[in-house]
């Protein structure tokens, strides 16, 4: 039974996200009338292209240190699954570190070309939202504030249904330890770039954290479940049972869920989507899609990486 869940979940995971931007892709595509998009204006700012929203480094600077928590969070929540003393491959886990680092370094080094160590240094000090507005340390950490915590919930909830279907009743202590490093390295970020009732009442910045749970529920999360489960083949049929209780994730989803569910209430009572910066609710969900691309591998590989570590104990 276990096999058959986890084989599951596995081959969903990866393929769930590829459908969501065909979908999405699709989507654009009937709303500009041209199947041919790269060179199509279709970010809601009016002036990217799908290839300048794809390519758009100096966002994916800013999201880096949310998009590598992520990756923590969603490595420790698989990692969750499976007991330790597998054996640790430190080629495959240093490969997906060296690819980790590739990519990162191909953001910082692009937005550097764009416009100098001064946009990467803004960028990485969480200071642009959107364009236009003024820089102010920390805004950007605040518009993933609520979002980025039921994003960290949502991934651990899911190790509850997974094991239930397995016919497991406990998780791994390593795997939760990771997990909770996630939120407390968020927590730490949080008070050193600062917060503020803004997130929990701006319509912009709820609209926005309300969309930033939308597009990873659906694609960032699934993707790296999707690649740890991959690399979990040889652990799926291994029913050690673990010391920590289910009720952890399952309260976990459940405040998850809630916080999700307080965006897309707040966003809708506050009018969230006329204080975008497109009148068309369909240029501002699904471009959003292609515009994470860059978050989706960071988040992909750093989970890889960490369910690597955590889930071996020797070799």
């Amino acid at each position: 039974m276990s096999l058959t869940v986890f084989r599951v979940a596995s081959v969903v995971g990866l393929l769930w996200p590829c459908a969501v931007l065909v979908v999405s892709y699709v989507a654009i595509a009937w709303y500009t009338s041209t199947p041919w998009l790269w060179s199509t204006i279709v970010h809601e700012s009016g002036d990217r292209t799908l290839g300048q929203t794809i390519l758009y480094y100096q966002h994916a600077a800013r999201e880096l240190p949310v998009d590598l928590i992520l990756g923590l969070g969603v490595g420790g929540s698989v990692a969750f699954l499976f007991p330790p003393g597998r054996r640790r491959r430190r080629r495959r886990m240093l490969s997906f570190a060296a690819a980790l680092i590739v990519v990162s370094a191909v953001i910082l080094v692009a937005t550097v070309s764009i416009g100098g160590l001064p946009m990467l240094t803004e960028n990485l000090l969480q200071m642009p939202t959107r364009p236009g507005e003024p820089l102010e340390w920390g805004s950007h950490w605040r518009y993933h504030l609520l979002s980025q915590l039921s994003l960290l919930f949502l991934s651990f909830g899911l190790a509850a249904p997974v094991l239930l279907l397995a016919g497991r009743r406990s998780g791994h202590r390593r795997g939760a330890a990771v997990v909770a490093a996630s939120v407390a390295v968020f927590a730490v970020l949080t008070i050193i770039f600062g917060f503020g009732s803004e997130s929990l009442r701006d319509p912009v910045y709820l609209g926005h954290q309300a969309r930033e749970v939308f597009t990873h529920a659906l694609v960032g999360i699934p993707l790296g479940w999707g690649v740890c489960l991959a690399l979990a083949r040889d652990s799926w049929t291994r029913n050690e049972s673990g010391s920590v209780s289910l009720a952890w994730p399952i309260a976990s989803g459940a405040a998850g869920v809630a916080l999700a569910l307080y965006l897309a209430a707040a966003s809708v009572l506050t009018s969230a989507a006329s204080q975008g910066q497109s009148d068309s609710l369909a240029v501002l969900i699904f471009p959003h899609f292609f515009e994470h691309v860059f978050s989706y591998i960071v988040t992909a590989l750093a989970a890889a990486v960490v369910f690597e570590w955590s889930a071996g104990d020797r070799g």
